[in-house]
């Protein structure tokens, strides 16, 4: 049954029930949820989480001020000089994603979600399949890197994936103008900080582990974990794996028994799930610096996508990008043909001089791991007429363990 769509204005108790009780003299209408005091609005319950540089709970005071007519928190005790309403609320952090999407009227179940996890792919599958939507329907989102909104209006967040209650809203303002779908990108900070918590995924995509955020987890099994955690939310339909990676491999064998597997490689090969599993494979591929066109085995045929993006990681990111739309009901050639009339992705491999009449062809690539700069260069070099000249960085100050081995990489 599809659920019914909130009001502007919830009763407290609704968006808390089954999660903490709620008395009648606490029981205010809520007509906003905000974590950051500086831009509540009247009728708003501000939601107090600890940040890794400061509490939340810093700024009640505050927020009740701006107007909040109720208070969340985890952790700590506040008393405020006034009859706002402070409620305690066990593990807020992991809730609060369900309690955004109740506030909105559980958007992601009027839409087709699409998550890409893995360290290197994710924008670029993300982009492809909500291109690919926005062909197909009409309309679609993304969330990821490159901002959030429809396609063709995004803005920029300076997150991956959203805080829970930017992404619901998100959701729900895509259900609201009638879109179908929506493709978003799952960093490993977002699931561990259950950001999409409370969300419906359709389908989730694993692309690959590499170097990368060890800054934040500590160790490699750590990250491993954040990623693999990703897949056994409930309601998860379909899982499109890239069985290439050592961990796509075991991530298959994994698998909750009622999700659909979907695999995907550079070669045809059996698949640890074995004959449940919907494989993909790369049969042939040509490329120059115009672009790639792939002929693509599926479990329907094989089908034939032209691309402007290059490179062999590209091909599997397209290869993914199918399987996880065809998870999603599209047929193999529709959804090829969809893919086929997607554009470049923003910083990925992106051509911003062809090297006509004798100038040098310029690309920029977001490499930003050991492996993704090893393979940025191995697809350039067949394809570089004389001389390839190479200039890169480490961005941030974070994971600064990377910098040598993409310097050996070079």
């Amino acid at each position: 049954m599809m659920p019914v769509r909130s009001n502007d204005a919830v009763r407290l108790s609704k968006l808390l029930d089954g999660i903490t009780v709620v008395k009648g003299r606490d029981d205010v209408t809520v007509r906003g949820l905000c974590l950051d005091s500086r831009k509540v609005n009247q009728g708003d319950c501000f939601v107090a989480l600890r940040g890794t540089s400061c509490h939340g709970a810093q700024y009640a005071h505050d927020a009740v001020g701006g107007g909040a007519v109720a208070v969340l928190v985890e952790d700590v005790d506040i008393a405020l000089d006034s009859s706002t309403p402070v409620i305690s609320v066990e593990r807020l952090t992991m809730e609060l994603g369900r309690i955004a999407s109740r506030f909105f009227g559980e958007p992601s179940m009027f839409l087709d979600i699409i998550a890409v996890t893995g360290t290197n792919g994710k924008t670029t599958i993300a982009q492809l399949c909500a291109q690919a939507c926005r062909r197909l329907y009409g309309d679609a989102g993304y969330a990821g890197t490159l901002g959030i909104g429809p396609i063709g209006e995004l803005r920029h967040t300076g997150t991956t994936t959203p805080d829970p209650i930017a992404l619901q809203e998100f959701f729900a303002g895509l259900r609201d103008r009638g879109c179908r779908s929506a493709a978003i990108e799952a960093s490993s900070h977002a699931i561990v900080q259950s950001r999409i918590v409370g969300t419906k995924l359709d389908v989730v995509v694993f692309t690959n582990i590499g170097h990368d955020h060890l800054d934040y987890h500590d160790t490699i099994d750590a990250y491993i974990r954040a990623k693999k955690s990703l897949f056994k939310y409930e309601g998860i339909r379909h899982a499109v794996v890239n069985i290439d990676d050592s961990v796509g491999r075991a991530l298959v064998a994994e698998l909750p028994a009622d999700v659909c597997c979907w695999t995907y490689a550079a070669q045809s090969g059996d698949s640890p799930r074995g004959g449940e599993s919907r494989h993909l494979c790369l049969v042939h591929s040509s490329v120059d610096i115009a672009g790639s066109r792939l002929v693509i085995a599926t479990p329907l045929g094989e089908v034939e996508v032209s691309t402007p993006l290059i490179g062999d990681f590209n091909a599997q990111n397209v290869i993914a990008a199918l399987g996880a739309l065809m998870a999603t009901g599209v047929g193999a050639a529709d959804a090829a043909d969809a893919l086929s009339h997607a554009g470049g992705v923003s910083g990925r491999m992106e051509i911003v001089n062809r090297g006509v009449l004798g100038d040098p062809a310029v690309i920029i690539d977001y490499a930003h791991t050991p492996e993704s700069l090893a393979q940025a260069l191995a697809a350039l070099q067949p394809i570089a007429a004389r001389n390839l000249i190479f200039v890169f960085g480490c961005g941030c100050e974070r994971d600064k363990s990377k910098r040598a081995p993409m310097g050996a990489a070079a």
